[in-house]
């Protein structure tokens, strides 16, 4: 379950900027997870598992590394590749997870699962 959360929650952006994103271009940069299906955080998943924070860093090189933690004192680190392009982005989880979402200006976008997860740049 944690996993298939961590997934849900996957906010893993990065740079390969072919617009203007960001101040420089670039969607590279640490997003704080903010609210899923419109809820801030805390989030408690029907599992009963609770999200407390959630911080996705995209890196110039097109990898990123996502980083959940739970209220239990455990997370979860993901990572893979990403690309971006017109504001649309895809992540690719080293699990083979393919991610879909959007980035404008310092917001990132997620929707995986029937989760809405948004970010803010720091």
């Amino acid at each position: 379950m944690r996993r298939l959360a961590m997934f849900a929650l996957v906010s893993t952006l990065a740079a390969c900027s072919m617009d203007s994103t960001g101040p420089n271009g670039s969607v590279a940069g640490t997003y704080t997870l903010q609210r899923i299906n419109g809820q801030t955080l805390p989030y408690t998943f029907s599992s009963g598992l609770r999200l407390t924070s959630d911080e996705l860093t995209l890196m110039s090189d097109g990898t990123y590394q996502d980083v959940s933690r739970y209220s239990d004192g455990t997370s979860f680190v993901d990572d893979g590749d990403y690309s971006e392009y017109n504001g649309a982005i895809t992540f690719y989880s080293s699990t083979g997870e393919t991610i879909q979402g959007s980035v404008s200006g310092n917001v990132l976008t997620q929707v995986l699962n029937n989760y809405t997860q948004v970010f803010q740049r720091n």
